[in-house]
């Protein structure tokens, strides 16, 4: 597990990785809990599944709906084990969701550092 100083760190991101051109960083979350990294691509999860409709969001919205998944996804995050999901939608875009332990260097805009109980980033 990556730590700042003896506080471990969390990072979570949605990038969207295009079948033609390069990727696109649609921002993230640097938090010191596991249950806020997790929630957070939970949440983004939730907004892709919507936008996208059935069936690309169909199992996304089987997994929101799962509180025992939830909480596996804490601990095993808390473990050292990355929590990801991908949606692909019918013109091949993979949204990739992804919360990991480490804090630095995330995506293209988080500097990694969060302030106070997180720090997030939007792409522009």
């Amino acid at each position: 597990m990556t730590a700042l100083g003896d506080v471990a760190v969390y990072r979570a991101e949605l990038v969207v990785h295009r079948p033609s051109g390069p990727s696109i960083d649609l921002g993230g979350v640097v938090t010191y809990s596991p249950r806020r990294a997790v929630r957070w691509v939970r949440t983004r999860a939730e907004q892709v599944a919507q936008q996208l409709g059935a069936p690309s969001g169909a199992g996304v919205l089987d997994w929101l709906g799962d509180q025992v998944d939830f909480g596996r996804a804490v601990y095993g995050l808390m473990a050292g084990n990355p929590v990801t999901l991908t949606v692909v939608d019918a013109e091949g875009c993979a949204y990739a969701l992804v919360a990991r332990p480490g804090g630095g260097a995330v995506g293209t805009y988080g500097n990694g550092a969060p302030r106070g109980r997180g720090a997030a980033w939007l792409a522009a």
